[in-house]
């Protein structure tokens, strides 16, 4: 298989997830050649700079103008053909790499990365089984084009929504998002205790905040600084230094055992050895933690789509709400309420989709197949 994949260094999320697809497919089919693109930089550095670096900023420094932002669009026709528009202008920059690479399939994780093929395809300049893949728990209206082949979602709450915005139920396929094969291998959760120099008998609470540590991390650290139980806890922040800082200084004067942690490659490991994951809903950390079977608390979601996310999450009872002010109360009455917490585990397994990654790979051999 020669498959060309379309992503955006938007945040983690899309990038992950397209070398998580390059992981399965060559594990799936060893001979096959994988390229993976991050599709604005290749076009042009200034276009992925105005482009990333406006939804990056607008994500940190004012999410609720870019939560107004994602539902106005949602229902605003013309904002939509506006980038569609840009999408038609910059398509065909990718045309001499797609003639070059001739690949069998070419597979988007990117709203912007579908449009582009959207566009080459209605203009009869490429005629290549598309698939996009969408990556979180609900769909807005920018990931909708035409001329797609299939469309791999996370859940099948977003089958019929895909429907009502007008997709062919058929080539919608709710496979779960993959995760890199390597998340699945834990090392011995002993090990990982002892690397910390954490008990494995107390509980565990993890903290995370995406690639960027975003979300009020510090203010929900302190919160749980007070909870009655002996726990241990453990963070994460990412890219974030400034957070990083700060969390040290927090810690100094805690009376429980922290471990701050930059970026890490283990996440999986520490997912699959804590109680609870205190997170923002990204899509991609949805998906591991469904992977783990860990319990969420949910904090700082980003207005617009990881809102969405959470809503998937309390309605499937995989999740609680938190509050960065006076949340220590319900995470006390949590961990004390075992059967709460073991239905949530049960959920978990219930919705988690471990052979995601095996079943893109034959959806993608189909469409190959039949093209």
């Amino acid at each position: 298989m020669k498959a060309l994949i379309l992503s955006v260094s938007a945040g983690g999320g899309h990038k992950r997830t397209a070398e998580a697809i390059k992981n399965h497919i060559l594990i799936n089919s060893p001979d096959s050649e994988i390229k993976v693109l991050d599709t604005l930089r290749y076009i042009h550095p200034f276009l992925d700079m105005i482009i990333v670096g406006t939804y990056l900023n607008s994500i940190k420094i004012k999410p609720s103008l870019y939560g107004k932002l994602y539902d106005f669009t949602e229902h605003n026709t013309g904002i939509v053909l506006f980038s569609n528009i840009v999408s038609h202008i910059v398509a065909s920059s990718l045309l001499p790499l797609i003639k070059e690479f001739d690949p069998d399939i070419i597979i988007s994780t990117h709203s912007f990365a579908t449009g582009l093929i959207t566009s080459l395809k209605k203009r009869k300049k490429i005629n290549i089984p598309s698939v996009c893949v969408i990556t979180d728990y609900a769909v807005h209206t920018f990931w909708i084009h035409a001329n797609i082949d299939g469309y791999i979602v996370s859940n099948d709450d977003m089958l019929p929504q895909m429907v009502l915005k007008g997709v062919p139920g058929e080539i919608v396929h709710p496979l779960g998002l993959p995760v890199d094969p390597f998340f699945t291998k834990k090392d011995n959760e002993k090990k990982v205790f002892e690397s910390l120099n954490l008990d494995p008998n107390k509980k565990t609470l993890l903290i995370m905040g995406g690639s960027l540590g975003m979300g009020k991390i510090a203010d929900i650290y302190v919160e749980l600084t007070k909870l009655k139980k002996d726990v241990q806890i453990i963070v994460i922040t990412g890219s974030n230094k400034k957070l990083f800082n700060n969390l040290n200084k927090l810690k100094s004067s805690s009376t429980k055992e922290t471990r701050i942690i930059g970026y890490t490659e283990e996440v999986n490991n520490y997912m699959c050895c804590c109680d609870l994951l205190l997170t923002k809903p990204g899509g991609l950390t949805i998906t591991e933690a469904l992977m783990c079977n860990t319990p969420m608390a949910i904090f700082s979601p980003i207005p617009g789509q990881e809102e969405k996310n959470a809503e998937f999450l309390y309605r499937h009872n995989l999740a609680i709400e938190l509050n960065s002010s006076d949340c220590h109360e319900l995470i006390d009455s949590l961990l004390d309420d075992t059967n709460k917490l073991e239905e949530m585990k049960a959920n978990l397994v219930k919705y988690a989709k471990p052979e995601a990654g095996n079943n893109i790979v034959l959806l993608l051999q189909k469409l190959i197949s039949n093209s």
